[in-house]
């Protein structure tokens, strides 16, 4: 089986690299495998010109690893039923090995695939069904909207939050826990805190911030009264 991997930034050269199997393309390039998975590594906002360059019959061959809100555009565009990935594992720079944070998922018709490359590079991979899935997502999202804006307000990494700041992060997974359980109408455990803080303390130096902002923390902003989130954010927007 080769492997064709979309984007060359940290997550694509990092998978990439633990086969010699695969092709590795950068935004724009062309030059797909004649079959097998074709991983999207590229940040939210390049999918659109991503999918333009593939052919309609190799659509459903597509692996997509970002974060955020995706389902409605996946729908949009019918491929909900496409490999999807959870990434629980950090690369600071290009070259970097991987931190594994344990938790990494994924469903879908290359889940196996998928799991096989990462065991390659030693890291955990754990299949999952569709509605295991959509609340695996909910949960990786509000670790990257939560620790995303404290990391950026307090200055400091997600170990230095759950060491100094941990209420303040409990209280805002709290917040945005609950706001988002409601708009996807799904169940959140009440383990989810507790998950989150250990995953950051897995990868302690990672430095998050506000990113992909129409898929993130913007997508709270635009749909609920959040008297935290949007408190935190403010001052961001302040600060310039």
């Amino acid at each position: 089986m080769q492997y064709t991997i979309i984007g060359a930034g940290r997550i694509g050269t990092t998978l990439a690299s633990f086969a010699s199997n695969t092709v590795l393309l950068r935004r724009g390039e062309r030059g797909l495998a004649q079959s097998g998975p074709i991983i999207v590594c590229t940040r939210n906002r390049d999918l659109e010109n991503v999918l333009a360059n593939i052919p309609n019959h190799r659509r459903e061959d597509l692996v997509f690893v970002q974060n955020g809100m995706l389902h409605s555009w996946l729908q949009s565009n019918g491929l909900e039923h496409c490999t999807q990935a959870l990434l629980y594992f950090a690369v600071s720079k290009i070259g970097d090995d991987p931190v594994d944070g344990g938790g990494t998922v994924v469903k879908g018709k290359w889940a196996d695939a998928f799991a096989d490359l990462l065991s390659k590079g030693n890291l955990e991979c754990v299949l999952i069904d569709e509605e295991g899935y959509l609340a695996q997502s909910a949960e990786k999202f509000l670790w990257n909207c939560v620790f995303g804006v404290l990391c950026q307000h307090f200055d400091c990494s997600v170990g230095v939050l759950c060491q100094q700041y941990q209420q303040e992060t409990l209280n805002l997974i709290a917040e945005l826990q609950a706001i988002t359980a409601t708009q996807l109408q799904i169940t959140l455990d009440d383990g989810l805190a507790q998950r989150l803080i250990e995953y950051s303390l897995s990868i302690a130096d990672y430095k998050g911030a506000v990113k992909e902002w129409p898929w993130r923390n913007g997508w709270l902003w635009n749909i609920e009264e959040s008297p935290l989130h949007r408190k935190y954010l403010g001052d961001i927007i302040e600060q310039g």
